[in-house]
């Protein structure tokens, strides 16, 4: 077995480090990886979706991921599993370069004597570092980043550039901060005066972010009021993500672009929240629920399922599909109760 650079692998060494088969030559090397349409006799591709099976018989490809029934349709080599989109994405990080880089702190960051950064660490330009700043290694902070004083980052996270973390946030190992992410700013918390004067809530609190997290671009997680807003092990929050003060999401949790949740809401694990989802405040939303795009939840989801619903309250999927389908035929129904009502009432005065 033998690894041929940190970009160029044989299907060898691939099958034994993702547990799957070879169908072909084991020593075939990949350096990339690409579609089935774009792929290069030195690529690693994948076929999941049955549609795309012209393009498999036709792929350049040196080898595709695929499943067994499918060996037949491959005119190259193969990686033989179950799932081949779920190991196509594993091994696809292996090529990934983006995320490496030189260890090393910019000449024009600012770093309080304080802090605590490792020589494994890269410090870009115009960072950032306040007072007691602590660093795992191998942290990247991109150019124009802040931290404030008394924040911890863990091992192997990727800060990109133009990223603001306010003071006391905890951040765990290997997370994926995208630029311009805002975490631990107030929380919107008001009481309202007697003569309609907003009062300001002291946000006090901190924002938790476990391991292996990831947060897409302009998205916000503000601080807790008085306990903490946290984010658990493995979620993924996409880009233009709202999470308020207080606000808990369970481990394994995935959110979609521009659903934004009100505070004090806890959201269980391995749930999954459509884009443009509005979650009401201070609710419980269930383990493995999953809420489909533009709904809104204004009460607690005791029981896992799929929800929708974007013209009243969350409802089962099943049943909201039926209720759409219903509103649809709702200016129909309307005249035949007018018609009904109108042949009672002739009914009745003869």
């Amino acid at each position: 077995m033998r690894i041929l650079s940190d970009t160029a692998f044989t299907l060898e060494h691939l099958a034994s480090k993702y547990d799957c088969k070879i169908q072909g030559d084991p020593s075939t090397v990949v350096s990339n990886v690409a579609t089935l349409s774009n792929a290069s006799n030195d690529s690693l591709t994948f076929f999941a979706n049955s549609k795309y099976k012209s393009e498999l018989k036709e792929t350049n490809a040196a080898a595709v991921v695929l499943r067994e029934h499918d060996v037949e349709f491959c005119p190259t080599a193969s990686l033989v599993t179950t799932d081949p989109y779920l190991l196509f994405a594993r091994i696809a990080s292996d090529f990934d370069i983006s995320k490496q880089f030189q260890p090393g702190i910019h000449s024009a960051a600012v770093i309080d004597s304080s802090c605590d950064v490792p020589s494994t660490c890269k410090i870009g330009a115009g960072v950032v570092l306040a007072m007691n700043v602590e660093l795992g290694e191998h942290v990247f902070v991109g150019a124009n980043s802040v931290v404030e004083k008394d924040t911890k980052i863990g091992e192997s996270s990727w800060i990109s550039s133009g990223v603001i973390i306010h003071e006391g946030t905890e951040i765990g190992s290997r997370a994926i901060i995208h630029p311009g992410v805002v975490i631990g700013a107030d929380g919107f918390g008001f009481s309202e005066a007697k003569d309609s004067a907003w009062v300001k809530i002291p946000q006090m609190g901190r924002v938790i972010i476990g391991d292996d997290v990831e947060v897409g671009a302009n998205t916000t997680i503000d601080r807790g009021t008085l306990s903490d807003t946290v984010i658990g092990n493995g979620v993924k929050l996409d880009n233009l993500v709202q999470i308020g003060h207080n606000v808990i999401v369970g481990d394994h949790t995935a959110i979609v672009a521009q659903t934004g949740v009100a505070g004090s809401t806890e959201i269980g694990k391995r749930c999954r929240i459509g884009g443009q989802v509005g979650i009401a405040g201070h609710l419980k939303i269930i383990d493995d629920t999953t809420i489909a795009a533009r709904t809104t939840v204004i009460k607690d989801i005791k029981d896992p399922g799929v929800y929708a619903g974007n013209l009243f309250s969350h409802q089962k999927a099943s049943e909201w599909q039926k209720n759409a389908a219903s509103f649809k035929k709702l200016n129909k129904l309307q005249k035949l109760v007018s018609l009904i009502n109108k042949k009672v009432g002739e009914d009745n005065d003869s």
